[in-house]
């Protein structure tokens, strides 16, 4: 009896504390700061092309909500690098294709996650169509920011 009075309590503060809010392991850039700034600040690592094609991408939340998986890289009119993202659906049946600066992401290990998107902003981006782009080949050298656990 006395171990059931001393687990229940631990039990319930462990509960707790996993209810708490999640603070992303990459922030969003503070207000005033383009992406470019922000991306600058992450450490930026050389990464090829190829190494980002079939990334999961995921919400930089301690639980890792899978947002889609990278399908290509290209860059706009612009100049603007940009992730070809299958957003969305259920194991890849129902998502659509959209566009996310590559600034707005980091690398997490074998994970990609977008920092300066919410969900409900990524629902509200057009569908990719590729129109004024072009794909990157798979050994293009990019520099993408790192990000520390979000747990």
């Amino acid at each position: 009896m006395m171990r059931l009075a001393i687990f229940l309590p631990a039990l319930l503060l462990n509960t707790s504390a996993l209810a708490q809010s999640h603070t992303p392991g990459g922030m969003p850039p503070p207000s005033g700061m383009s992406l470019a700034q922000s991306t600058a600040m992450r450490f930026p690592q050389r990464v090829r092309v190829g190494s980002l094609l079939h990334r999961l991408v995921i919400r930089p939340v301690e639980s890792q909500t899978v947002l889609g998986r990278v399908v290509q890289v290209v860059r706009d009119g612009d100049g603007t690098i940009e992730l070809v993202v299958a957003y969305g659906g259920f194991l890849g049946i129902g998502s659509r294709p959209i566009a996310v600066p590559i600034d707005a992401t980091v690398l997490l290990g074998t994970v990609m996650e977008i920092v300066a998107y919410t969900p409900e902003q990524l629902r509200h981006l057009p569908t990719f169509t590729g129109a004024g782009t072009t794909p990157l080949p798979a050994d293009t050298v990019l520099r993408v920011g790192l990000a520390k656990p979000s747990h």
